[in-house]
């Protein structure tokens, strides 16, 4: 399965922040939308980071100085980000998140982000696909014909 797969599911929708954005408004939007991380932008919307629910994590240490941080002081910088291909397979994903111990992949096609897959999305994935084999070869037991999904393996 290629990682173009999830982010079909997910309609390629980046929530996308501004890097002198404050972090109290992140955090209420990551409450919110129910989302765990954010790619941050520059004024000219050059993709410059990655914000994550760990580097939000980061900001506990001083809380008196809490509403005075921003977005840039605390995200993953752009050269430290890991970063995948749409072309790029699940296991190469599932390899890498593990390998590095991070939960939330950008997904870059020449130097623009297309999306975001986070673990959950791919255990959601390989779940539906198992579910999808289980029932092919039930089928195929029972005499009838599969059904074609639409999903590359």
């Amino acid at each position: 399965m290629l990682i173009k797969e999830i982010l079909k599911i997910k309609n390629g929708f980046v929530y996308t922040v501004n890097e002198d954005e404050q972090i109290c408004k992140v955090l209420d939007t990551f409450i919110e939308k129910k989302i765990g991380s954010c790619m941050v932008e520059d004024s000219d919307k050059k993709f410059i980071g990655i914000m994550t629910e760990k580097d939000a994590i980061k900001c506990f240490k001083d809380v008196q100085k809490f509403s005075d941080i921003k977005v840039k002081d605390i995200m993953t910088k752009y050269e430290n980000i890991i970063i995948a291909s749409e072309d790029d397979n699940i296991q190469y994903a599932m390899s890498i998140m593990t390998e590095k111990r991070i939960k939330h992949l950008p997904i870059m096609k020449d130097t623009d982000v297309i999306g975001v897959i986070s673990i959950g999305d791919i255990v959601k994935a390989q779940l539906e696909h198992s579910e999808h084999i289980a029932k092919t070869y039930l089928d195929h037991i029972k005499g009838e014909t599969p059904q074609p999904h639409n999903q590359e393996y």
